[in-house]
């Protein structure tokens, strides 16, 4: 699909990966739709590009459905949305964690993307046309021993892309999930990692993974990857899970 005159919406667009994808889809020629749950991000972004954006919460389906009526008022109906936002919480080696994480990571790794799916897919299917875009991790194509939930969770994203694809590819709609590693996101600078580390020094910059995007939209390419960790990992499995499994585990003790 080419961007040109495609009315997208991007969650988790008021900075990072998102940002530089709204500015990079806009260049396209792409009406882009700005969301976040912060408000200066919105505005910031949505201005830089001359769009529109809402703050709001994705992981209430409510919300969902305001920012596509927000996308529907300004430019019509809506032809991608990328389900984005995500957090990737605590390191928390051998804890199955609390709740309120677990359901945190559940609503906004899964539930946004279902609520997403509901809203715009009937219309894209009276169509016959649209794109249906989740970003997941390479965790979801490996594990993270630390991170239970951020593992389960970018797992089961994957797995709903997975479905999308598999229902509704042969109904002209187009689903891709980009599985990237870590990338120079304030998410990543966050972690206090010192300048010399070897994950800051090899990971792309959002713009870059904005180009990856953009390349991948073009082909209808299903799995997007921006390294060969993620495939590595599941062919590892495919061959041995048990090594795979002990090979990944965390020291004990």
């Amino acid at each position: 699909m080419k961007l040109a005159g495609r009315v997208v919406v991007i969650t988790g667009s008021g900075g990072g990966l998102g940002e530089a994808c709204a500015r990079r889809f806009t260049a396209e020629g792409a009406k882009v739709v700005v969301t976040d749950v912060d408000p200066a991000g919105v505005e910031r972004v949505s201005s830089a590009i001359g769009g529109v954006g809402l703050a709001a919460d994705i992981t209430v389906e409510d919300n969902v459905r305001a920012v596509a009526d927000l996308a529907r008022r300004a430019y019509g109906e809506i032809d991608v949305w990328f389900s984005n936002a995500g957090v990737a919480g605590p390191r928390q080696p051998g804890d199955v964690q609390a709740n309120p994480l677990w359901d945190s990571s559940w609503q906004l790794h899964v539930m946004s993307h279902v609520y997403a799916v509901r809203e715009v897919l009937p219309a894209m299917l009276e169509r016959g046309d649209g794109y249906l875009l989740q970003t997941a991790s390479v965790v979801a194509l490996s594990t993270q021993a630390e991170k239970a939930a951020y593992s389960v969770t970018k797992h089961a994203a994957l797995a709903l892309s997975e479905w999308l694809a598999a229902a509704y590819r042969p109904r002209g709609i187009k689903v891709s999930c980009f599985c990237p590693g870590a990338m120079l996101t304030p998410m990543l600078l966050a972690n206090g990692l010192p300048a010399d580390h070897p994950v800051l020094r090899s990971a792309p910059t959002p713009d870059a993974q904005a180009d990856r995007l953009v390349r991948a939209i073009d082909e209808e390419r299903f799995l997007i990857v921006d390294s060969e960790q993620g495939p590595d990992a599941m062919l590892a499995k495919l061959t041995d899970y048990d090594r795979w499994i002990d090979g990944i585990a965390p020291p004990f003790g």
